[in-house]
């Protein structure tokens, strides 16, 4: 199963050139053995040291990331750059000997509070350490709401992103949320927290 651990040692890596993944069909079921997923480093106003944290779902098949300290905001009291909040995650994650994986759905879920003429966006986007490719998923609000949202979406066949065999990358995870007041007065705010997160679903392959 998917065993999760969390660091505060900030660790950037400078990584060989993309290496090529066999081509070899995406298996159903996930490989035996250990998953283990660590966060290297967390950076930016959306999750400062500490406040971010991973779990792993049994079965190998996803990991969660959590927040503490995620929201976007507009309004009275709300500082000038409030209105956008990032979270940058270097992810080292290793499983068995021979097997690759790539994320191919990615969940996202938190609360909202815009009013009318206010809108909000959550941006999820990430890429192996040393390739340039990025995966990126993007959901819209628009106000007026107030209460707890979900979105998912599935990544297409063709962008799928598998670590490469043989070499030990990290995953780059960009998060972002906004709020865009508009035409709304008062405060409005989008968050992701320790009740939500971000759900990232893994495929599997054989080197």
């Amino acid at each position: 199963m998917f065993h999760s651990v969390v660091t505060g040692t900030a660790l950037l890596a400078s990584l060989a050139a993309t290496a090529a993944v066999p081509s070899s069909s995406v298996v159903s079921a996930p490989p035996p053995g250990k998953v283990t997923v660590k966060v290297v480093s967390a950076n930016g106003s959306g999750c400062p040291r500490g406040s971010t944290t991973v779990s792993a779902s049994p079965g190998n098949r996803s990991f969660t990331i959590t927040y503490r300290r995620f929201t976007a905001a507009s309004g009275p009291g709300v500082a000038a750059i409030g209105f956008r909040k990032n979270c940058q995650l270097a992810l080292d994650v290793s499983g068995p000997r021979g097997w690759t994986w790539a994320i191919s759905r990615i969940g996202s879920s938190g609360s909202a509070g815009l009013r009318r003429g206010a809108s909000g966006m959550q941006v999820s986007s990430f890429y192996w350490a040393g390739d340039p490719r990025t995966v990126r998923v993007e959901h819209k609000f628009a106000g007026p709401l107030d209460g707890r949202w979900e979105r998912s979406r599935k990544i297409a066949k063709k962008s799928l992103r598998y670590m490469p065999c043989g070499q030990r990358r990290y995953l780059n995870v960009n998060l972002e949320l906004r709020v865009t007041p508009g035409s709304a007065t008062g405060r409005n705010s989008l968050t992701m927290d320790s009740t939500s997160g971000s759900v990232f679903e893994v495929v599997w392959r054989k080197c």
